[in-house]
């Protein structure tokens, strides 16, 4: 297997409280990878130095190239942090194609099949403020998924969801994992 993602003695402090200690690991290409801790254990934290949000001491390579605050990431990356970013007077389509214009070769029909695939009606015109909880983590998950991108990184992915909803994400992930390759989640 080749390492796809190396995290070599990370660490962040914020205010005087270490919130990552030294961390050191690598993944290789091809797998799902989920990370498991109590809440505050710094698994936000983590992906957010993964994505070069946050400045951190140690160093992370993707793809044998360095991840480093304020330099242009490495590869294009899907990704829902915390909770999904849209705005509430828009319909989903219209949120995701806000994303799809940031990207080259994304059309309507991967929007649409975006939407589908975590399981929202394309044709639902209706705005995002009206929206569940549920249906807005979908949205945060089409989001990511959009453009194909990897790896991608979802944090808590299940918040929010029913029963069915994280069958159904599972299936999802083990699917497009085979198709795309890496992921790195924080999912129960």
């Amino acid at each position: 297997m080749t390492t796809y993602l190396s995290v070599n003695h990370v660490s962040k402090k914020i205010n005087g409280y270490t919130v990552l200690d030294d961390i050191t690991f690598s993944l290789d290409a091809g797998k799902i990878y989920g990370f498991n801790g109590i809440n505050g254990s710094g698994k936000t934290m983590l992906l957010r130095a993964i994505l070069a949000l946050i400045k951190t001491t140690g160093s992370i390579t993707l793809k044998q190239q360095p991840v480093t605050l304020n330099q242009p990431f490495p590869v294009k990356v899907g990704a829902l942090l915390e909770h999904p970013s849209v705005i509430s007077e828009f319909s989903a389509v219209k949120n995701l194609q806000l994303i799809a214009h940031l990207q080259t070769n994304t059309t309507q029909k991967d929007i649409e099949d975006a939407l589908l695939l975590v399981g929202l009606d394309p044709s639902d015109r209706r705005k995002v403020k009206k929206y569940s909880l549920g249906m807005k983590q979908k949205l945060g998950l089409a989001q990511a998924f959009l453009g194909n991108n990897e790896p991608l990184v979802l944090d808590e992915p299940t918040n929010a969801l029913d029963a069915n909803s994280i069958a159904r994400l599972k299936t999802t992930l083990k699917k497009v994992s085979s198709q795309r390759h890496n992921h790195f989640t924080n999912m129960p």
